[in-house]
């Protein structure tokens, strides 16, 4: 009878399948070319991008290759928005940073032991806490770039620069309604062994006279120490060197 023969050949078919996709699975296997895992398929968006610490932090990156873009994203209802530490060459792009606030806040870009960080054509609006928040924090990094951003009702000064930060243009910005000492400053524990930077450079950005809350402010401002919970009086042009130059070009809105 050849009722089952159908039955029988579809068992053969199957049992071959099998063992074709088990050599196959192995070959890959052994090649190093197996499916990814899940840890895998669902690793950080960008390089060396990690877990972020105490703070509040919407975005980290620590360490990596560096060369990327962070771009198009909005950041808000947080203390901080991104920290990059120990990285070079990356670009922080047409984002908005708004609303941040918070006991913890820093900046909306904070940026530590980097260098080649290019900040540009981003909005900075509502940065504010009892700390003075910034748009732009930078510590110990140098030849990076700040251009083309508009910065708006920020508590401390736009763009802060502390402990050696070198070699950082700030150009064709919009400030308005932001600052308590300078649009740009410079500021450290230089009691504690900081030191001054060098060779920084504001130049070609427009400005609303009166920063934030409609205090009277300088452009720049550098070698700052004291202040704050220090103990010390606050002062200015505390380096050998100006750390920031005015090289001109800035006009009022």
């Amino acid at each position: 009878m050849r009722t089952h023969a159908p039955h029988i050949r579809t068992r053969t078919r199957l049992a071959q399948n099998a063992l074709l996709t088990g050599a196959l699975g192995g070959a890959l296997v052994l090649a190093g070319l197996a499916e990814p895992s899940w840890a895998a398929t669902s690793a950080a968006k960008y390089p060396g991008q990690v877990k972020c610490p105490k703070g509040d932090y919407q975005l980290c990156i620590d360490g990596g290759p560096g060369g990327f873009t962070i771009k198009g994203r909005t950041f808000s209802g947080h203390a901080n928005a991104i920290l990059l530490r120990n990285v070079s060459n990356v670009t922080v792009s047409g984002n908005t940073f708004k609303n941040l606030s918070g006991s913890t806040g820093f900046a909306g870009v904070h940026v530590q032991n980097s260098s080649g960080i290019k900040i540009r054509n981003n909005t900075f609006s509502g940065l504010r806490n009892g700390g003075k928040m910034h748009g732009v924090y930078m510590v110990r990094t140098s030849g990076s770039t700040i251009t083309g951003n508009t910065f708006s009702s920020i508590s401390g000064d736009p763009v802060r620069i502390r402990n050696a930060s070198s070699r950082n243009t700030v150009s064709d910005n919009t400030f308005t309604k932001s600052g308590t000492y300078a649009l740009f400053s410079e500021w450290g524990r230089l009691e504690k062994g900081e030191t001054c930077g060098r060779d920084n450079v504001f130049k070609n950005n427009k400005y609303a006279p009166g920063g934030y809350g409609g205090k009277k402010i300088s452009l720049i401002k550098w070698g700052g120490l004291g202040g704050g919970s220090t103990g010390i009086e606050l002062d200015w042009n505390r380096c050998k060197k100006a750390s920031i130059v005015n090289k001109g070009g800035n006009k009022k809105l």
